[in-house]
């Protein structure tokens, strides 16, 4: 089967009897998302530059799940601090909060999903080449649950 040849003015022309086989579908995305092959990096070079992957360690998963939900926890408690006169101090969701409340939850949760998507892709890369992704991740998990531990702090002293 001849796959691919130049007509006589230089120009690129298909040449195949039978569709290509390698098209992308939906279907095939979603097969790849449950059935990827790609575990671990191919070579030595990749591992030490970073690699995208097709599966992710469970752990990786409960972090994701652990970090949405503790953002928006945050949010909520945030909010009942704020009813009973606290001040938000990140510039940036202050703005959020003048505009309304719905503007900040939605901000928030966007905010968070965007980036935790892009901690995921990147979970096996190095933060400025130092530090893992994924530690990162289990980082910012601690954070979060100190956070959650300080507004409830102040809650139970307002």
């Amino acid at each position: 089967m001849k796959q691919n040849a130049f007509h006589p003015c230089g120009q690129l022309f298909e040449q195949r009897r039978q569709p290509d086989r390698r098209q992308r579908h939906f279907k095939s995305l979603l097969f790849s998302l449950h059935n990827g092959r790609r575990i671990n990096a191919r070579r030595q070079i990749e591992a030490k530059q970073g690699y995208y992957t097709d599966h992710y360690e469970k752990w990786v998963g409960f972090s994701v799940i652990a970090i949405t939900i503790l953002s928006l926890l945050d949010a909520f408690l945030t909010l009942n601090i704020l009813e009973r006169g606290g001040i938000e101090v990140n510039p940036f969701m202050s703005a959020l909060l003048d505009i309304d409340t719905s503007v900040f939850l939605a901000g928030k949760f966007i905010i968070t999903a965007v980036c935790l998507l892009f901690a995921l892709v990147h979970i096996n890369f190095h933060v400025l080449r130092v530090l893992p992704m994924k530690y990162m991740l289990a980082g910012i998990v601690v954070f979060y649950v100190l956070l959650i531990g300080y507004e409830l702090f102040l809650l139970s002293m307002l």
